[in-house]
């Protein structure tokens, strides 16, 4: 009897005539060794490698220069070396996986982009770091181990690490931004950290910070960390939605947390005259303050804008740490107090020097002094007698006062708040302009 055996299962497209069974089993057999040995085949379901072609090139890593970074393995289909090398390659796309493009084209189908490409022989890898930075083939030893330590080298940093110094600015500067920290108990901040924040939309949506069990011990505390390493997001306009990330430290796992609050669009940088970027949206230190200073720049945010009553502290020149911690006390004492009666205190301190038009409105004979403030349809405010000086005692009556509805509030004149002083830093931004 006679059988056929099709052509793409005998020799991947060639013809073959009909020939007797043994006969045809025997040359299909024959004809398939040639591709099953020293074949580089990369499966999709088993490889984390992206095959790319030449007419792909610039959608998948051409126009992603500016952001990415990425590996090209030029390889032959047919050649033994090749094949040997796809395991190391693979590991190297395993193990950057999603952080890395770690790509391969065939030049034996692509044998004209390779040539433009410079590749002279194969395997060739070759790394493609971001603009301006130059394409470069990996000279030496082909292993997964220096591949990867190339690539990661590659990667750019947009991980701000935090010190006393500019912990306030981070946290308050682009409120429209969330705040990303990574809180841990090594020096530097980790490779995958790095990697999240040079993502190419996180860069411009989102801020990553690196802080240290040692050198930020008042800010873990703040967000209350309790161990290491923990990562907490602070959102929201006012820095008033704080959330500890519970689930994988793994690049996948954090970038999907961390991609459910990420805006396309947002933080878009501004020129000035002399040509430098800088945020459009400035820092705003009050926000994070437990008593902020109530000034022109942040009086709608600490007490116009939002609900409640302003509870002012009086002085002439700074606040001291005693002051702070004395209002400080208040104010949880009274939040704690009046959880659920529908009554919110705002509590706040103003320089009196710094400010003399809302000093001349406030009339205070006697510093420091007190004022509660009610900034609600009619602009109104109460005080603490001429006579008596500001402390603990006199503020918790004052505001006990209120509460009893014994005090007695003076309209402002004319129903307009007089105007705010310009500080020294409002004044520069005003002769940049």
């Amino acid at each position: 009897p006679y059988s056929s055996c099709t052509a793409a299962v005998c020799c991947r497209g060639a013809y073959l005539p009909p020939f007797p069974g043994a006969v045809m089993m025997l040359l299909c057999g024959l004809l398939a060794v040639p591709f099953a040995s020293g074949a580089v085949v990369i499966d999709a379901m088993k490889h984390d490698i992206q095959q790319i072609q030449a007419g792909s090139f610039d959608t998948i890593i051409g126009k992603f220069r500016d952001d990415a970074v990425s590996a090209v393995w030029y390889y032959k289909e047919s050649n033994g070396g090749d094949e040997k090398f796809l395991d190391e390659y693979q590991k190297v796309a395993k193990e950057l996986k999603g952080i890395v493009k770690v790509c391969a084209m065939d030049c034996e189908r692509f044998g004209k982009f390779c040539k433009d490409a410079g590749v002279v022989e194969t395997p060739t890898v070759m790394i493609y770091p971001p603009n301006p930075q130059p394409s470069f083939p990996l000279q030496g030893e082909l292993t997964s181990k220096r591949i990867t330590n190339v690539l990661t080298k590659s990667v750019p940093s947009f991980v701000t690490t935090l010190t006393a110094d500019n912990e306030a600015a981070f946290l308050t500067s682009d409120p429209s931004k969330p705040k990303v920290i990574l809180f841990s108990n090594k020096p530097k901040a980790p490779f995958m950290w790095r990697a999240l924040s040079a993502e190419m939309v996180f860069k411009r949506t989102i801020k990553f910070a690196f802080a240290t069990e040692e050198a930020n011990a008042e800010l873990a505390k703040k967000f209350k960390v309790k161990k290491f390493p923990s990562i907490v997001m602070q959102r929201g306009g006012k820095a008033e939605q704080k959330e500890t990330y519970s689930g994988d430290i793994n690049f996948q796992a954090i970038y999907a947390w961390v991609n459910l609050y990420s805006e396309s669009g947002m933080g878009d940088k501004v020129k000035s005259a002399g040509g430098s970027e800088s945020s459009s949206e400035e820092a705003k230190p009050w926000l994070i303050q437990d008593i902020p200073e109530l000034t022109g720049p942040s009086h709608n945010d600490v007490c116009f804008k939002s609900e409640g009553l302003c509870v002012i502290y009086l002085k002439k020149g700074g606040i001291t740490e005693a002051e702070t911690t004395m209002l400080t006390g208040l104010k949880n004492r009274f939040t704690s107090h009046l959880d659920g009666r529908g009554t919110v205190l705002k509590w706040m301190w103003m320089d009196l020097d710094a400010e003399p038009n809302l000093a001349e409105m406030f009339e205070v004979s006697t510093v420091p002094g007190a004022a509660v403030f009610n900034p609600h349809k009619r602009l109104r405010f109460t005080k603490l007698d001429d006579e008596v000086t500001a402390d603990e005692t006199s503020m918790a009556a004052l505001v006990d006062k209120i509460m009893g509805g014994d005090a007695r509030f003076k309209p402002v004149k004319g129903q307009k708040l007089p105007t705010w002083s310009v500080r020294a830093k409002e004044e520069k931004k005003k002769t940049e302009l």
